[in-house]
């Protein structure tokens, strides 16, 4: 578990400290409280969960406490990747009758200290912030967060949800970034974008011919979600590798019956989403099947997938665009290879559409929404659209 601070920090009425197992039930009515009955995150609503994450070494659970009456006012939370140094703030909620107050901020500038301070071992950490109201984005915007991007139907609550996509970094982070070369021409918005925020491209050049599009080839295959059976084939196909993405654990193994390819995906079908990890013996998604992995993962409640790519990888960026991902976001900097910083590009696949009108964004994400307008719909059938083979 992650120690106490030595001198926890305190807020007029609030001592913040780090979460307990006996903190799990203050914890669940606390979220209850904030999100209803539509939180989609296990750590908020599960309690073995939360107890497990408690007594995780990768999460730093921090609560706010009223100092008067010993309530629980306040929780959010930083779960870590220590090999490629990354990680991602969670679950910030302040109870209703404690807004205003600027726990929230609190929270947030505590957690920011453990991943960056002297005793700090991350070079950045990222968070997702709702679109129905400016103020959660502007919270992380205060705390140094920059905006990269818009995910469009990313999450479902209540209803579907678009997210925005902020990064904090270290202070001297990036110092040399890999040139992109040649991108897809989808990807001239996002990067103007990107750009009008401060992100500089060295040597980027954009192809002048859109991607085709590519039909679905009716492959089948196979899927798991044994998860003793799909980590211990995970690991043994990443053996030796470096880790593809921050803070993902498969949960989903597809694979053709011969055998010829494997593919390993994390799929939420509370929140609606999922997230394709790649596939083996290459690292590429297999391009011929990828249409028929989106609609196996469609049926089975990810209606918003997500694939997260090396920018200068030209190949496996144009064979998504061909099965119907549009470009969402940018990550900088994501990992360090050979002392060399390499960006990524976020693609979402989902028939949700960014409505500028239905948004409530800070004016420094507009560049971003008013990107997706660029963005030519999905070139293939939706996944969930298609009739299930006998």
């Amino acid at each position: 578990m992650t120690a106490t601070l030595a001198r926890p920090a305190a807020h007029t009425r609030v001592l913040v400290d780090t979460a307990v197992p006996d903190d799990v039930a203050a914890l669940r009515d606390l979220y209850q409280a904030v999100y209803g009955d539509c939180y989609p995150l296990r750590l908020g609503t599960d309690p073995v969960a939360m107890a497990a994450a408690m007594d995780d070494p990768a999460v730093d659970w921090r609560v706010a406490r009223d100092t008067a009456t010993g309530g629980l006012v306040g929780s959010a939370l930083l779960r870590i990747d220590m090999p490629l140094r990354i990680g991602k703030v969670e679950g910030i909620a302040v109870h209703p009758d404690h807004g205003g107050a600027g726990i929230a901020g609190l929270l947030l500038e505590t957690l920011m200290d453990s991943a960056f301070g002297a005793e700090g071992c991350l070079d950045s950490v990222y968070a997702t912030a709702r679109c129905v109201s400016p103020a959660p984005q502007r919270l992380l915007l205060r705390h140094g967060f920059h905006p990269l991007g818009v995910l469009p139907g990313a999450v479902t609550l209540r209803e579907v949800e678009t997210l925005a996509l902020l990064v904090r970094y270290r202070d001297g982070i990036p110092t040399r970034r890999r040139a992109p070369g040649t991108v897809p021409r989808e990807l001239a918005p996002l990067l103007e974008a990107a750009r009008s925020h401060g992100v500089d491209f060295d040597d980027l050049q954009v192809a002048t011919e859109l991607v085709a599009a590519r039909t679905r080839t009716d492959t089948d295959l196979e899927v798991s979600h044994d998860a003793g059976l799909v980590l211990k084939r995970f690991a043994r196909a990443a053996a030796g590798t470096a880790p593809t993405l921050p803070l993902h654990r498969p949960n989903t193994l597809l694979m053709t019956p011969d055998g010829r390819f494997e593919a390993y995906a994390v799929i939420d079908a509370v929140a609606g989403n999922g997230l394709l990890l790649g596939g083996h013996p290459s690292p590429e998604d297999p391009e011929e099947a990828l249409g028929d992995i989106l609609r196996e993962m469609a049926d089975r409640g990810a209606a918003y997938i997500e694939a997260v790519l090396p920018l200068h990888d030209r190949n496996r960026i144009e064979q998504h665009l061909a099965h119907g991902f549009t470009p969402t976001a940018l990550y900088p900097a994501m990992r360090l290879e050979d002392g060399i910083w390499h960006d990524y590009l976020l693609l979402g696949h989902t028939t949700a559409r960014v409505d500028a009108d239905a948004l409530d964004v800070d004016e420094r994400f507009s560049p971003y929404v008013q990107q997706h307008s660029h963005v030519r719909a999905p070139v293939c059938p939706n996944p969930s659209d298609t009739v299930k083979r006998g």
